[in-house]
């Protein structure tokens, strides 16, 4: 019984997590500049990845992360006179990794979708809408930002 507590353990040997102190994924962010994402969405977007660290803005880094950020809001809760009450946004996010030579080193899309309650008010609504696309487009980020880490982990010095 204990060889196989042993066992299970020694498996683990040379497990790092994904956000541990100078992991090999986290440490390499500063090997990705951003290059400008269009629009309202793109800019939050762009903000989320920044404020997070490690990415730089521009394009002098290895590799150069593209996206492109789309967002479709979808009434899902509807009253009998035919007046959305519930609405959810769906933020879709295709970028790449493009290296130095120009060639897409890595492609994913990520997507995320969040509910909210639609006021009968307009500027209501408008705050209502503007934020919840902005919490959506930062765990967009987030969930891009894990993909990149795990990427780059893989990878070894793009220098």
């Amino acid at each position: 019984m204990v060889f196989l507590g042993f066992a299970a353990i020694s498996g683990c040997a040379g497990f790092t997590p994904l956000y541990a102190t100078n992991n090999d994924g986290t440490t390499r962010f500063s090997s990705v500049s951003l290059a400008p994402v269009e629009g309202r969405a793109g800019f939050l977007f762009s903000q989320a990845l920044l404020e997070r660290g490690g990415i730089q803005q521009g394009q002098s880094a290895p590799y150069v992360l593209h996206a492109a950020i789309s967002t479709q809001h979808i009434a899902s809760g509807v009253r009998v006179d035919d007046v959305s009450t519930r609405s959810h946004v769906e933020i879709t996010a295709r970028y790449s990794l493009v290296d130095k030579n120009g060639k897409a080193v890595f492609s994913n899309f990520a997507k995320n979708t969040a509910a909210y309650d639609t006021p009968d008010q307009p500027y209501g609504a408008l705050a209502a809408t503007s934020g919840v696309e902005a919490h959506a487009i930062t765990a967009l980020a987030e969930t891009v930002m894990t993909d990149i880490a795990t990427f780059l982990a893989q990878q070894g010095d793009p220098s």
